[in-house]
């Protein structure tokens, strides 16, 4: 315990975003009748015109768990909802991307995409039933 009262906020916040995330990940009842109806979304997401690798993706409805993804060095996601299920809940979501250095390296507190694409984002995509391509053309100024 000792140890977080150390962390710099940055990294506070970002270790529990990631107990949320894997949480909601693991959930309970893991899939098959528990698991609700979802729309698979895959998508591009590019940074000043760049494709945007190694970024965290989170969709966040207005109720119901989270889904999350990564991109790929060419800047594609899927959305994961859990452990055994690929997709998002159906309806309007927050979404929120985030990049960090690697661990250990100066830059693995700081999030490399501007604040207006995660913390303050206002970001926001509607899940369908179905396919779903949500792309996102990021620009960093």
């Amino acid at each position: 315990m000792r140890g977080l009262i150390n962390l710099k906020p940055k990294t506070v916040c970002t270790l529990v975003t990631l107990s949320l995330l894997a949480a909601s990940l693991t959930g309970c009842g893991g899939g098959g009748a528990d698991t609700p109806e979802l729309g698979e979304v895959t998508g591009i997401i590019t940074l000043d015109g760049n494709p945007l690798s190694g970024a965290e993706v989170v969709f966040e409805p207005a109720s119901g768990a989270p889904s999350v993804g990564k991109t790929d060095e060419s800047g594609s996601y899927e959305l994961i909802y859990n452990q055994d299920a690929s997709g998002a809940l159906p309806g309007q979501h927050t979404v929120r991307i985030s990049k960090f250095g690697e661990p250990g390296s100066p830059s693995d507190t700081e999030n490399q995409i501007p604040a207006k694409f995660n913390a303050n984002s206002k970001l926001t995509a509607e899940v369908k039933a179905g396919d779903n391509t949500v792309n996102f053309d990021l620009e960093s100024k």
